[in-house]
């Protein structure tokens, strides 16, 4: 069973590449959908940096 989580960002640049290795550490059948609300401190393009690497875990949502 997949499962997706649904992480609402805002100014979480620092926070973000921490998040997604350790919740992709889980073992766990995760898809990650990452909604930026266009954060000024680069946020939304570590989303995407983090989808490119992880194309078929990731999707990014820019509000």
């Amino acid at each position: 069973m997949r499962i997706t989580v649904i992480i609402p960002t805002y100014n979480e640049a620092e926070n973000l590449p921490k998040l997604v290795p350790a919740l992709f550490s889980l073992n766990l059948d995760l898809r990650l959908l990452i909604v930026d609300d266009d954060s000024p401190d680069g946020t939304g393009e570590i989303a995407d940096f983090l989808s490119a690497e992880f194309p078929d875990r990731i999707d990014v949502l820019h509000r």
